[in-house]
């Protein structure tokens, strides 16, 4: 009877030694503690390089928002910068709406957000 494939590797498939929790991959590798961390690392990275949001809002897209001429996409600090702006000129949720290019239900979030803050 052959020995399980633990007993026949003593590291994991990127050579680190064993250490004693062990456990397998969905995929069903062999994997360390310090695998582990690197392919999460890998995963985050990719993960936040997908959803990355510039720390300054775009003003040009802002003011465009506020015109009534949003561009194709707005980051959610460009859109919430023009809510604030429609909503201090005094229009209703509906026109912020459809200058912003969004849903009233996304006005309304915005505008409670910063109310409770």
């Amino acid at each position: 009877m052959p020995k399980p494939w633990r007993a026949q590797q003593p590291t994991c498939r990127h050579g680190h030694p064993f250490p004693a929790n062990l456990f397998y991959s969905n995929r069903g590798w062999a994997l360390c503690r310090t695998c582990s961390r690197t392919y999460q690392r890998a995963y985050n990275r990719t993960r936040h390089q997908l959803t990355y949001i510039p720390v300054t809002p775009d003003e040009v897209a802002i003011d465009r928002a506020v015109q009534g001429d949003p561009p194709t996409r707005l980051t959610p600090r460009e859109r919430a910068a023009a809510v604030h702006r429609l909503d201090a000129q005094g229009l209703t949720a509906r026109q912020i709406a459809e200058h912003v290019g969004c849903t009233k239900r996304t006005v309304h979030r915005i505008r409670n957000r910063t109310a409770t803050a």
